[in-house]
């Protein structure tokens, strides 16, 4: 038994080196291809790079352009800002004004804390008595169904 489990040892150190030695040349062989297309893409991309001409500036255009440009934000900032914003103030104030002295002294608004708030209650009793009735005949319908099921 000895020897043969002695044999059967060496058989699977060897196999294992082997498999060893397989995974590591399927690995470099793999990682050389992928190498291989990195190159290719970048000899591609460098090809593409020198084939393209210089490109030429016109600085007699962008000068040009540019000259056009300060005109109009000269044009702009040139422009006078007119203020209409006195008449509507005063329109405002007298609105507000007209508003807080009109009415009665009686004719108040609800405070704006009340006014804010709002009952948060889902339980009305109209809502509550048909939500009920309609639960109550969803559990007999289940039970009816369940009792058929067991009864087939």
């Amino acid at each position: 038994m000895t020897t043969l489990l002695h044999h059967v040892w060496s058989w699977m150190q060897k196999s294992i080196a082997e498999s060893e030695t397989k995974l590591e040349r399927r690995m470099e062989s793999m990682m050389d291809q992928k190498v291989q297309a990195v190159n290719k893409r970048l000899d591609a991309f460098d090809l593409r790079v020198l084939e393209r001409s210089a490109m030429t500036t016109d600085l007699s255009s962008f000068r040009s352009e540019l000259a056009s440009l300060r005109a109009d934000v000269d044009a702009i900032l040139a422009t006078p800002a007119v203020e209409p914003r006195a008449a509507s103030t005063i329109l405002s104030d007298n609105t507000v004004l007209d508003a807080l002295f009109s009415g009665d002294a009686k004719d108040k608004p609800e405070p704006t804390r009340a006014r804010g708030k709002r009952h948060r209650s889902k339980h009305s009793s109209e809502a509550t008595e048909d939500d009920r009735a309609k639960k109550r005949e969803h559990k007999q319908e289940k039970q009816a169904k369940r009792a058929s099921i067991i009864d087939e």
